[in-house]
């Protein structure tokens, strides 16, 4: 416990081992704060200091915090029953869950198996894809293509199937069966989608277990045009071979519709969903499944995973309460109007000349920086570069606004859904005062 000479913060970094951030950033470069509590889509720190929080806690908190409806869902289910164990049992919680993901899920995706994490739902889904094809007698399909870039997880699957090459190089070997292939641009993506077919043909079709991807990546956020997806399933059911979409950012409201494989009219094979399905307020995720897919398992096989927490009741029941919410107070639409004010507010940021692009999709807009002197873009998060990304965050805390690390020459805004116009002016005034800020570390870049 911390005393009153010892801090919450010195306890942290004496006890607590943060996730993924070195010790100088949390120290040197001053970066740690200890959140004490929450109120819409503000956070309080220790000091009293308040910050708004400018990526929804990492994607996972876009109904704001200190609500109370959510957590008493969670504590109504566990004084019933918190768990019963996923193998033979189960709760009133995770059913409700289940049935609400049902309804709302794309076309018939529709068997749901509940997990904590998105992490672990895309495990679940990997062996699925292994496993799906065994059933069905194909022996030699064990491989899996993805986009490099993409970021599918800390399981030693999902890293395996993350494009994140340069990052990840100290885990070597990963999971064998891991390939990859270019993102796609926004422009002329039946190209970037053909790639696929030719990555397809080059490892040998019968090879080939699942593509997986996000809709719409974090690393270069690069919004693919109309004919990505439609291509890429059509490829993929040419070739026999699963698709799972990884809506671990984007699924509930995030991209201004339920989905966002939506707004391209596509059901994949698999569906993942996690952080905004219960809005951040329980760990629940979710791997969904189309009916073929669960019919190839008949009668006697198990599912392909198991999990002690897969399908707390507690945790669904946050989750299930969260869905309803997004239903009753048409929260996609929402988000999508948020979303547009957003960026009416940050288009403008073009008029720099080391801005070369502001995107949007749906409650998130993205400022691409690039090097005056080049033209060549900052965001470089292929290739490994961290670079720019790391002036952003401690500009961002000493303006009130928090955020989580960004990616490479991009700064991202997906607040949450319940952001007031008063607050978009707030956080529109500080991104404009921090991108300045940028243009003088930008200045600096060599001609080269």
């Amino acid at each position: 416990m911390a005393t009153k000479t010892s801090s919450l913060e010195s306890v942290a970094l004496q006890n607590l081992w943060m996730h993924e951030s070195p010790r100088a950033e949390l120290v040197n470069a001053g970066l740690l704060r200890v959140f004490t509590h929450g109120d819409g889509c503000w956070m309080y720190d220790t000091s009293g200091k308040k910050y708004f929080d400018l990526c929804s806690s990492m994607w996972q908190s876009p109904l704001g915090h200190g609500r109370s409806d959510i957590p008493d869902a969670f504590a109504k289910q566990a004084k019933k029953m918190a768990s019963a164990g996923p193998i033979y049992f189960t709760t009133e919680g995770a059913i409700e869950l289940a049935e609400r993901l049902a309804a709302v899920a794309p076309g018939d995706l529709s068997k749901v198996f509940l997990t904590s994490s998105g992490s672990e739902a895309t495990e679940t889904a990997i062996k699925l894809a292994r496993q799906y094809h065994r059933l069905r007698g194909d022996h030699h399909r064990y491989k899996f293509i993805s986009r490099y870039g993409s970021y599918h997880g800390a399981g030693t699957g999902g890293f395996a199937v993350s494009g994140r090459r340069h990052r990840d190089a100290m885990y070597y070997p990963t999971m064998p069966g891991a390939t990859h292939i270019m993102p796609p641009t926004g422009t002329n993506d039946i190209v970037a989608a053909e790639e696929l077919r030719t990555k397809i043909e080059l490892e040998g079709p019968d090879t080939i277990a699942a593509f997986i991807g996000e809709p719409v990546s974090i690393t270069e956020f690069k919004i693919p045009d109309k004919d990505y997806w439609p291509r890429v399933r059509q490829i993929c059911d040419e070739y026999g071979i699963l698709w799972i979409a990884d809506e671990t950012l984007v699924g509930c409201g995030r991209s201004g519709k339920m989905w966002a494989v939506n707004h391209w009219n596509v059901v994949p094979d698999v569906l993942i969903v996690a952080k905004s399905l219960s809005a951040g307020y329980t760990p629940i995720a979710a791997m969904i499944v189309r009916n073929h897919v669960y019919e190839a398992y008949g009668d006697n096989t198990p599912s392909p995973s198991v999990q002690s927490y897969g399908g707390h009741g507690a945790a669904a029941a946050g989750g299930a309460k969260t869905l309803e919410i997004y239903e009753k107070e048409r929260i996609p639409e929402l988000a999508e109007s948020v979303g547009q004010k957003l960026m009416q507010r940050l288009q403008d940021a073009r008029d720099r000349p080391f801005v070369k692009e502001v995107r949007r999709f749906g409650c998130w807009v993205g400022i691409e920086l690039m090097n005056p002197k080049t033209g060549q873009t900052l965001a470089r998060g292929l290739r490994g570069k961290y670079e720019i990304a790391r002036e952003i965050i401690p500009r961002l805390l000493a303006e009130g606004c928090a955020a989580a690390r960004m990616s490479e020459g991009i700064l991202h805004a997906a607040p949450p859904f319940i952001t007031t116009d008063s607050e978009l002016d707030f956080i529109s005034e500080k991104l404009h005062k921090v991108l300045d800020q940028l243009g003088d570390v930008i200045a600096k870049l060599p001609a080269k």
